[in-house]
Formats: structure tokens, sequence, C-alpha cells
């Protein structure tokens, strides 16, 4: 596939992770942005802002533009500029090369549990494993509530966020990182449910956690690569998860 083709299937791609984010309510209006790193440059697409934009559920590959790693623009149409909070998705791409995708977005969920100072508990395993596995992973907190808008809260985020796929911040939302724009955007959907999850727990009581023993199994099971192989590889090469959001993009739209 040539070059412009490459990155034009991309910026369909960004603006299709918009609208699945927008369409499960995992963020409201245009509050969030997702980015890709085009392979083997120092170019990023990502939603635009602006008084043109569309809110995420509504983006367009013309709501995506280009810019650099120093944040400068380099295509947009009239009436859209980037991010206040680019800085922060170039924070990451900046510190690990590795990283293809950035997305973040503000969860309801996410944003009242920092608030209130509930962490997030393993309250369920064979639920949903790969948001628990997450968890196991670690999901950070970033302590402070403020847009990150230049390098140095941008260097100071990336401290807690490090090498882990999603982080939370406090009172504000969520940041994932992913080696393709499904990978982060499917983190964003567990990250998302599993706060979902943790909030209605915490309404109800005291969440507990899953036995100590069942996490060990599962820790196995990942180890040994049993979930890979039960996935598998689909015909079309896309993740099954992510090929059930596109669907769902298409049924009608209910009244909210």
């Amino acid at each position: 596939m040539a070059k412009g083709q490459i990155v034009k299937e991309l910026r369909k791609k960004v603006a299709l992770s918009c609208r699945i984010l927008g369409n499960q309510g995992v963020t409201r209006g245009s509050f969030g942005h997702v980015s890709a790193r085009i392979s083997g440059t120092d170019k990023i697409l990502i939603k635009s802002k602006g008084p043109e934009e569309a809110a995420l559920e509504f983006a367009t590959e013309r709501d995506i533009i280009t810019i650099d790693l120093t944040g400068k623009v380099l295509e947009a149409s009239k009436g859209l500029e980037s991010p206040q909070e680019t800085e922060m998705h170039l924070a990451v791409y900046r510190a690990r090369p590795e990283v293809m995708s950035v997305i973040h977005v503000h969860p309801d969920w996410v944003v009242l549990l920092t608030a209130c100072g509930k962490p997030l508990v393993p309250i369920y395993a064979a639920y949903n494993p790969p948001s628990v596995r997450l968890l196991l992973e670690g999901i950070p907190l970033y302590p402070r509530s403020v847009t990150i808008i230049n390098e140095e809260l941008g260097l100071d985020f990336m401290k807690v966020m490090g090498d882990k796929r999603a982080c939370l911040l406090r009172g504000h939302g969520m940041t994932t990182a992913g080696k393709s724009v499904e990978e982060a955007t499917l983190t964003c959907l567990n990250v998302f449910e599993l706060a979902r999850m943790n909030y209605l727990a915490y309404a109800i009581g005291d969440p507990q956690p899953v036995p100590e023993r069942d996490m060990q199994e599962y820790r196995r099971r990942w180890g040994s690569g049993f979930r890979k192989r039960l996935e598998g590889a689909s015909s079309s090469g896309e993740h099954p998860d992510w090929r059930y959001q596109k669907e769902l993009l298409k049924k009608p739209r209910l009244i909210r």
C-alpha cells in the first residue's frame, strides 16, 4: 500500500476510534482526543479542536489534523487547530517510541471515583479478564487535575504514567497508550467498564477484591498465552472487540 493510502486509512481509523468512544459514552461532546503516530515519521494525526470541530461521536476524517512532535500544525482545515492538551500526547510519543496511538478522554466514572479518592478494585475476573489484567499490570493515578498544556506538565505526567497502558487523572479523566489505534481504544473501553462497575459496587457497599487464588490462576493463564489462543486471528486481521464496536456504530442511534 502506498504511503499516502496508509496515512488516509490511519486518518479514517482515528476518526472511527473517536466515534466508538463517543457512541459508548466514554466521553461527552468534544471532551477528549485520539491521536496516532504515522509510522516512520515524526508526524502525528490527532482529533482537532476549534470553532469548526465536531463532537467525538460525529468525527470524520476532516476533523483529524496533522502535527509534528513539536506540536506544530502541518495540515488542518479552516477553523480546526490542535487540542489544548496536545502536549500530553506528545509527551507519551517522545518517551515511548513503541507507542503508536494515544487517547485522552473524560469518563464520568473515572472523574467521580478519582475525585472521591476511591481506588479501582479487582472486583471481578471472569466477567471481563482484559480489564482486570490492566488493573493487575498497574493503572497509576496522576494526582493533579489540570490540563496538560506544556512540556513541563507533560514530563510531570509521564513520571506517573511511565510504561503503563493506562493512567487515570484525578477529577479529570484518563489517558491510554497502545501499539495501534485499536489497542489504545480497547484499553479505554476496558478501563471505562472497570471504573463503571467499581462505581456501582461502591454505590451498593464495600467492594471486595476477588480471591487471590483466582488472580493467581489468571496470571498463570496469561503467562501461558491461554487468552491469545482463544482469541486467535480473524480473517480480516482485526481484533474481534474492535470489529464488534464497528458493527455497533451501524445500529440506529437511541435517543438519550
